[in-house]
């Protein structure tokens, strides 16, 4: 199985997909899930910290994509897998990066001519060793 960090310029680069519309997006065609564009669409508003520095949408987008595949039944509160790695994800990006806000991370690693790419590959190299993890 590919990982996100693969599919990222893909999404970030290639598009005018946010970081939240492109880690998701990444996740879905490394883990090989097949998402309508609609879904993609959903993700718009997570980037940029929900448009106000929140939660970084690169996180939020794996998030989304980690309970697009570990979802066991009728939503994520009957799924324990699914739980323990978004619990997992938000712990170490908070523990390497010191914060899973935006508008802290966005000042680590931010450049005109990148934008938020190092930050989003950053958080989608946590994304994938969280998948990989055993549950």
């Amino acid at each position: 199985m590919a990982n996100v960090v693969d599919y990222l310029e893909k999404y970030y680069k290639d598009t005018n997909y946010n970081c939240a519309e492109a880690v998701f997006s990444a996740a879905m065609e490394a883990w090989g899930l097949d998402m309508p564009k609609e879904t993609v669409k959903a993700m718009a508003g997570f980037g940029g910290g929900m448009g106000c520095g929140n939660v970084c949408g690169a996180v939020t987008g794996g998030v989304a994509a980690l309970s697009c595949k570990y979802v066991e039944g009728d939503g994520g509160h009957t799924s324990p897998t699914l739980m323990q790695k978004v619990k997992t994800y938000i712990r170490l990006v908070k523990t390497e990066y010191g914060s899973e806000q935006c508008k802290m991370l966005k000042p680590q690693f931010f450049s005109k001519e990148e934008r938020c790419y190092q930050t989003i590959l950053r958080i989608a190299e946590v994304l994938d060793r969280v998948d990989q993890m055993e549950a």
